[in-house]
């Protein structure tokens, strides 16, 4: 099984500055694959900071997350689960502006996700899509 996974995008001025806060909370290479992880709350999680999750995103896209944040920077996140997830999130996203995209057709702003999961605890989004849960 895999692990959720996320883009979060901010405006690409922010680049460095998000990434060093990522970074901050201690991240390692992972020696067999080379790739950022980050070991916190008792969790894991993988983080790609190069940008070129954006390479990814279907052709509309681009022009949504651009019209929100202007030139977008996007950072692909592996959380080992979906506790994992509403653990770390809230610490890397409050107070920030930006999109979350869920890789399942929803993208919502920052503080828009992080009111969706102090409403709905349990909530998941791998198994519960967003308008399931906001309808």
């Amino acid at each position: 099984m895999s692990w959720p996974s996320v883009v979060l995008v901010v405006p690409a001025t922010e680049r460095d500055t998000f990434g060093a806060r990522l970074r901050s909370l201690g991240t390692v290479e992972d020696p067999a694959t080379r790739a950022e992880v980050l070991h916190r709350h008792g969790y894991s999680h993988s983080l790609d900071l190069s940008g070129r999750v954006l390479e990814d995103f279907e052709p509309e896209e681009p022009a949504e997350v651009t019209k929100a944040v202007g030139e977008p920077y996007g950072v692909y996140l592996a959380c080992q689960s979906m506790e994992a997830a509403r653990a770390l999130l809230p610490e890397v996203l409050a107070g920030r502006s930006g999109l979350i995209d869920l890789n399942q057709g929803d993208v919502l702003e920052f503080q828009a996700f992080l009111r969706l999961l102090e409403r709905l605890p349990a909530w998941d989004r791998c198994r519960t899509p967003v308008a399931d849960v906001e309808g």
